[in-house]
């Protein structure tokens, strides 16, 4: 995975010359709270003071000068410092990181201050382990100057009574909070050239997962990536033990180095400023920018989808190759308004990245592209518990659907898929348009997968219609309206549950009662006894001689179910959903 990205990497900037990696993670690179001083070989200093709200300048030439010296002299990580005790965060003589409570204690420097930065810069002038050493000979490393190292430490201990007293000042002005261990940097000024070059000498040796597991072969050591690799000492089972080699693949460091670029790029990939957690890395031939999202794949092509998470570092937990994926689809999905719901915003759509929006806010509430991953969702107001347990049913056959163009997983469970959420659905349900959206994209769903049956919501609505002309064009008031069939009886039955919520003097209607009767029973009889309950308890408030009610009545009262036959929900919800043919009103002309 990580080689083949890491080769359409480098395929990238042999297309494009113009796409510069390492220019590209800098505009990318965010600075971490804190002081930022820069000092120059008179002892003169310039800086400043970075919070989470600071508003960064564009273009500022200071601002840059920092990003790239920051970006060259920061660790890979915690677990590989310089300094033995992890107090100093820097990893080259010309800077100084550490946190204020390192720095500072009640306003006077640490008691161990002193000791901290003894240690790290021992640890600089220290000889490298033998396998660091290789690295670091066979890039052409020398020795470090012992004598330059020396004259940094000088400087920055001669520099610390001051960035004291400008740290105090803000404690003064508060400006910076009691509690606020933010970070403390120091820069000496050096060309950045010469940073990178440091960069290096720590890099090299570090980048690897753990130099035990490098070779040198024809002059180039060859090590374990530490990128998406977790292998260590306190994981002995992740080791190849009955293998002729102990790990899955290694890479020369400059790869490693370069990996990290990659990985350090993808974090800063973001789309209107808000960062992407998923996109597309085009293979062989690329368009400009490389990472893409669904809707930027415009050309069927081979391609990679990645999805990462961002914590300490940035972890790729999703990848996936497409021989032949674009954001068009072969088929367009007709989201039909069955229901003739004002302002719902059904079309013809052909564009994977429409169809998976209309989805995730019409059937799920909005609910399913958020929670496409992680182990545990976290439960609301809008994210019932009912609904969190269907999108973690669902979300696999919608992703490989909606994101990878694999529709097989979907088209075998859509029915029990769609059904499921909107059952969910209506057990937090607060306004029934909720439910028609959903029935929409149900019905849609439905005749889209099974294109060859006829399309289920055109029978309802052909239905919906038949039923509304009889109960309305009746002549005699009290003539007995026989059902004709099951559609038509649970399009009653729904209709009437409806007019029995719409006698309510509840001021908040619960409708999930839908769901714990009607939706959970198993024959129309029992559908028939849970229809007869809200009946008898809103018996009362109706009006005897109410034609509309008594004809729908008698189409639910006369329905004579076969044996065996299954409870049609999609005809009973679209009865509830649609528009009340009791209610009804002539347009005027």
């Amino acid at each position: 995975m990580l080689k083949d990205m890491l080769n359409e990497f480098i395929n990238h900037q042999i297309q494009y010359p113009e796409f510069d990696p390492d220019t590209l993670v800098i505009q990318h690179y965010r600075l971490k709270p804190g002081f930022y001083f820069r000092l120059d070989e008179n002892g003169s200093m310039d800086g400043f003071f970075l919070t989470k709200k600071t508003v960064l300048p564009e273009n500022d030439p200071l601002l840059d000068w920092f990003k790239q010296a920051d970006f060259a002299s920061s660790l890979i990580e915690m677990n590989k410092p310089v300094d033995p005790k992890k107090q100093i965060h820097s990893n080259n003589y010309f800077t100084l990181f550490l946190k204020r409570d390192t720095f500072l204690q009640q306003g006077e420097f640490h008691p161990h201050l002193e000791e901290h930065i003894n240690r790290y810069f021992a640890a600089l002038l220290s000889a490298p382990a033998q396998k660091s050493a290789d690295i670091l000979r066979t890039a052409n490393y020398e020795t470090l100057p012992e004598e330059k190292v020396r004259q940094s430490k000088a400087r920055f201990l001669a520099a610390l009574p001051e960035i004291r007293e400008r740290v105090r000042q803000k404690e003064e002005k508060r400006e910076l909070k009691e509690n606020d261990n933010c970070y403390i940097k120091l820069f000496l000024v050096a060309p950045l050239d010469v940073y990178a070059y440091e960069s290096g000498r720590y890099l090299l040796p570090k980048i690897f997962n753990s130099n035990s597991y490098n070779l040198e072969v024809n002059g180039q050591v060859l090590g374990l990536s530490n990128a998406n690799m977790g292998m260590n000492a306190k994981k002995p089972y992740l080791e190849h033990k009955t293998a002729a080699f102990q790990v899955p693949y290694r890479i020369t460091a400059e790869e490693g180095v370069l990996l990290r670029k990659l990985f350090l790029w993808l974090d800063g990939q973001e789309r209107e400023g808000k960062p992407l957690y998923a996109g597309y890395m085009p293979v062989g031939e690329h368009a400009p920018g490389l990472f893409n999202t669904a809707g930027e794949m415009q050309t069927r092509k081979p391609a990679v989808y990645v999805h990462f998470v961002r914590g300490m570092g940035l972890t790729i937990d999703d990848y996936d190759f497409l021989p032949n994926f674009r954001d068009q689809m072969e088929r367009p999905v007709n989201f039909i308004n069955y229901l003739d719901l004002a302002g719902y915003p059904g079309t013809l759509m052909n564009q994977r990245s429409a169809v998976e929006a209309h989805i995730n806010t019409c059937l799920y509430g909005g609910q399913l592209v958020r929670n496409y991953d992680g182990d545990k969702l976290q439960v609301s107001d809008y994210l019932s518990q009912a609904l969190a347990a269907q999108v973690i049913l669902s979300r696999t056959a919608m992703h490989a659907w909606l994101r990878k163009g694999n529709e097989l997983p979907l088209k075998t469970a859509v029915d029990r898929i769609t059904m499921g959420v909107l059952l969910a659905r209506l057990q937090n349900l607060e306004y029934v348009p909720a439910l028609a959206q959903a029935l929409n994209v149900r019905l849609a769903l439905l005749h889209y997968f099974n294109e060859e049956d006829d399309d289920m919501g055109e029978t309802i609505v052909r239905t919906y219609e038949q039923l509304k002309e009889r109960v309305l064009n009746t002549q005699n008031r009290k003539e007995h309206v026989a059902c004709r069939n099951g559609v038509e009886f649970y399009l009653a039955v729904g209709q009437l549950l409806y007019y029995y919520f719409s006698l309510s003097a509840a001021q908040k209607l619960h409708y999930d009662v839908l769901w714990r009767g009607v939706a959970a029973a198993k024959t129309a009889e029992e559908v028939k006894r849970e229809h007869y309950k809200h009946f008898q308890k809103y018996a009362h408030a109706i009006d005897l001689d109410n034609p509309r009610f008594n004809h729908l009545l008698s189409v639910v009262t006369s329905y004579e179910p076969e044996k065996g036959e299954p409870v049609n929900l999609d005809a009973l919800f679209y009865g509830f959903a649609a528009s009340s043919i009791i209610y009804y009103k002539e347009k005027l002309s």
